[in-house]
């Protein structure tokens, strides 16, 4: 089936017209985020298509409920009614899920939107070749990201090695790294307060060799009038980064290591450091963050949800991979 029979099938200005008015703002919202980040007209009214498909999906399907309100189970029947009522491939399938799954990453990290769990990304895409688990794009473990920094390092880009430490030591969202100034950095380790969703005033945390690798960077970027810690351009042709969209190019720009780290391809976003960081801390897998009895230490849900100042523990729960299944093959030494 091709791309068009399938948007033709879809769309008609008279559905279009009953589409809930939320999520038509949405859309437009997150279209003109990826125009302002100059993304290609083609790329963009690919998603525009894509997503308006989802959308009216949604109107006759799920009784045209805000996208937001839908879970998991929700974004399983799609997958499936695009497969099996409507025969897609595999490959056509999984790319209105990765749409929906840009849409949704946006979401969680704007602060106009107050919506934390993106539950699209947590159903695995419809196997073509192999199966590969959805969670690829959204996780990377604690090796991959010292890997990842190291090859920064070694590479110069030591701007860039601070973004990637600090977003993940503090599981911080894109716009509350944006408000870090560059000022007490190297006195402790927590930054100035930021703002984050919901109007919460806070510091972030960043260990020490986060901050040693923070005194490198002001060190190469010498003097200057510039409160952020985030610039471009160098020498009397320094500036302060416009908005938090540039902090987001740049960890964009960081799959392309990773993905050569981990010999896969994969696209990574501001927020994959996030749910990176808790799962890091729910299974005790940070070697710089020992127990007593000098193991990586686990840390409770509770304290995992009051470090990514939740208010709902659920919340904080749907940040993490799901080890259900680990858990009862470790019950009965299934391997």
């Amino acid at each position: 089936m091709s791309r068009g029979r399938i948007y033709n099938n879809f769309y008609t200005p008279e559905l279009w017209e009953q589409v809930n008015k939320e999520n038509k703002r949405i859309l437009d919202d997150f279209l003109a985020e990826y125009r302002q980040r100059k993304m290609s007209k083609g790329t963009i009214s690919g998603y525009k298509n894509d997503l308006r498909i989802i959308l009216i999906y949604i109107l006759k399907e799920l009784d045209n409920k805000c996208i937001l309100e839908l879970k998991k189970k929700d974004f399983r029947g799609l997958s499936l009614y695009f497969t099996e009522e409507c025969n897609m491939s595999a490959a056509r399938t999984n790319r209105l899920k990765s749409a929906v799954n840009s849409m949704l990453t946006f979401c969680e990290e704007d602060d106009d939107y107050d919506y934390e769990v993106n539950y699209a990304k947590k159903v695995r895409g419809i196997p073509k070749e192999r199966v590969k688990d959805n969670d690829d794009n959204f996780f990377f473990t604690f090796d991959e990201f010292i890997r990842v920094r190291d090859i920064l390092v070694f590479n110069n880009r030591l701007q860039d090695a601070v973004l990637w430490s600090l977003g993940f030591d503090s599981a911080a969202r894109k716009n509350e790294l944006f408000q870090v100034t560059k000022y007490g950095l190297l006195d402790g380790n927590k930054t100035n307060i930021v703002v984050g969703k919901r109007g919460k005033k806070f510091p972030l945390v960043y260990l020490d060799d986060t901050k040693e690798l923070i005194r490198q960077y002001l060190e190469v970027r010498g003097d200057d009038d510039i409160d952020s810690l985030w610039i471009k351009g160098s020498g009397d042709h320094k500036a302060p980064l416009s908005d938090s969209n540039a902090l987001y190019e740049r960890i964009c720009s960081i799959s392309k290591i990773l993905s050569e780290v981990r010999g896969d391809e994969c696209h990574i976003f501001t927020h994959t450091m996030r749910h990176s960081r808790l799962e890091c801390l729910s299974q005790g897998t940070d070697t710089r963050l020992l127990d007593e009895n000098g193991n990586p230490r686990k840390y409770p849900l509770e304290q995992i949800q009051v470090f990514a100042h939740h208010s709902d523990v659920g919340t904080t729960q749907g940040y993490l991979r799901d080890h259900s299944e680990d858990t009862i093959n470790s019950m009965f030494g299934i391997t």
